[in-house]
Order: structure tokens, then sequence, then C-alpha cells
């Protein structure tokens, strides 16, 4: 297949190219070209911002392709997944990689595909709606095969999210965890490969037409679970520290203390059954494999001797009397 990735060049759409590439397809990427050095060989490079749509229609003027992923998010309106149909030629199968954010986390967990959506999570779960309706709608009225994708916390390297080597950083260097609150939200992940992995084998697969697919690990945890878990993999102690999240309304501009998109106080669990059981779609990754990769990775890249800025905590210690 030929196969458009709009991004290509950060964390899900790099591992995706990646994925797409060892199944043999053709690839191209759209982005604005900022960043082609990490693209692997025989990767075509279509230049133009998403969000400029005139630019976008002459990037896409001259290529037909069999598929498309929409990975990127700029914030990316529905506006402008609309921009993209337009200016595709023929009737590629069009993957959008939203996410479960788009769920209201006021009802009860686990999420599944049928649970209503909402805007708890504010603009963010307002533009991925409006992406989705967009795609959707081209579906019921055109027929244009579509396919929605809702991952929740990503992890694995390159992650872009500040999450899991927030607490390597931590860690590694023998200081304590500060938890705010009690700790005790469940959480869900999924690995960055086996969501490329899934992306890929989903273009060009009819039973995946007009459907919307959670994608992610079947494993919850606890937000103190998976740091500990982190400390297990790397094979070191932690302590924690817990406080009230009130003192954080103490300062003007208080730092992340819990990685950087963790702290939120509600669950996240997520039904994973559909896209097993309708595509045979299942991770390979558990979440301790998983980590254990983005381990490797964080000392294969010398993380683990980067300059970390911990005045803020430090701060925020004192205040607790550590």
């Amino acid at each position: 297949m030929r196969v458009l990735v709009m991004g290509g060049t950060e964390f899900i759409s790099l591992h995706l190219v990646r994925a797409l590439l060892a199944r043999g397809h053709e690839v191209a990427v759209l982005n604005r070209g900022r960043r082609g050095e990490r693209l692997p060989a025989g990767v075509r490079t279509l230049v133009a911002d998403r969000k400029d749509h005139a630019a976008l229609r002459a990037a896409l003027r001259e290529d037909t392709f069999d598929g498309v992923v929409d990975v990127t998010y700029a914030p990316t309106l529905g506006e402008d997944v609309e921009a993209l149909v337009d200016a595709l030629r023929g009737r590629p199968h069009v993957l959008f990689v939203s996410t479960a954010r788009v769920y209201d986390h006021t009802l009860p967990i686990p999420y599944s595909e049928e649970t209503p959506r909402g805007l708890y999570w504010g603009e963010y779960a307002r533009h991925k709606i409006a992406g989705e309706d967009a795609l959707l709608e081209r579906h019921r009225r055109d027929g244009l095969p579509v396919t929605i994708v809702r991952p929740t916390h990503v992890l694995g390297p390159l992650n872009t999210r500040h999450n899991e080597t927030f607490f390597m950083d931590r860690i590694h260097r023998g200081r304590p965890v500060l938890v705010p609150g009690h700790g005790g939200w469940l959480r869900q992940f999924g690995h960055v490969e086996d969501l490329a992995d899934a992306l890929a084998a989903m273009l060009g697969d009819p039973r995946a037409h007009g459907q919307a697919y959670n994608v992610m690990g079947e494993e919850t945890i606890t937000q103190v679970g998976f740091v500990e878990l982190i400390a297990e993999v790397m094979g070191r102690p932690v302590t924690f520290r817990h406080f009230d999240p009130a003192l954080l309304t103490g300062w003007d501009t208080p730092g992340p203390v819990f990685g950087q998109n963790l702290v939120y106080d509600c669950h996240a669990v997520h039904a994973t059954s559909k896209v097993r059981l309708d595509l045979g779609i299942r991770p390979r990754h558990t979440l301790h494999s998983g980590l254990a990769r983005t381990w490797e990775w964080y000392r294969a890249e010398g993380l683990a001797t980067r300059l970390v800025d911990f005045a803020f905590e430090d701060q925020l210690l004192a205040t607790l009397g550590a």
C-alpha cells in the first residue's frame, strides 16, 4: 500500500512509519519539514503546515494514497480534518488517532467504545470529537472508509509526554517521588509499538471501516503502583511523599510533581475487547516489558546523566518538612 502519515517524525508517528516499512508499505509523511533527519531511508516528505489548508491542498495535489493515518495534533480542529479529506485524491482508508479522553470520565469505568463522549477534558476533547465526527459523517454520507483509534496514555522510547522518564529521573538519583493526594487513581497505558502495529494492521481492513476502537494495554494500575513498577524495572528502591494538592495553589507557576499528565482526580480504565474480537489485534507488550524498553532506551540515550531541575520539588519538600 501507499500510505501517508500526517506527522511522521515524533513519538507515535515515527514508530508508525517504522511499523509500516516493516510491513513493506511505501510511506510518505506530511509535516513542516523540521525533523527530516529522524526518518528512515526511503520515506518521502511532503512539506506543509496542515493548518494552512491551501498549502495542504498544494502538497497533496499530485499524490494518491491507499491509506492515510492522521496522528498530528497542533491543535487539530474538525475543520482541519475536513480540509485533509477534501485535499485527498481517491478514496483512501483514513485512520484518525483520537484519544480515550473523548469519553465522559464522570461515568463509571471501564469506558468502552459505546460510552458516551463528553467534554470532561475540555478543548482537547472537543477538538478530537470534532475530528471524529467529521470523518464519521464522510463515512455515512459518502462511504469514505474511516476508522477511529482511541489510545490512552502511550509510553515507550521517544515519548514526548514526560511520564515514565519523569519517575526514572527521580528514582535513578535517589530522590523521593512526590504524590499529590492518595495516589490511588487507576491508570491504563499502552506501548507505542503496540499502537503503531495496531494502526498498521487496520489499514486496508474493511472490517474496521466506520468503527472506533480503544487501543491500549489491558492492565490497570494505580498511580503509585505505576511508580513502584518503574522502580522494580530499574532495580532501585523508591520512597513516596504524599501531600495535599492544595499546597500547589501557593505557587504562581508550580512545577510538575507527578509526571507530565498523570495527575487528575478520576479513574481512566478502558475496555479493550472490541479490537481483539473484531480484528484479532492484541498488545505484545506487558506494562512491565514496555517500561523495561523505556529504561533501556533511557540509559542508551544518556538520560541518566542529564541535568534535571528539581528546584520546585526541593521547595515543596522543604514546606513539607523534608
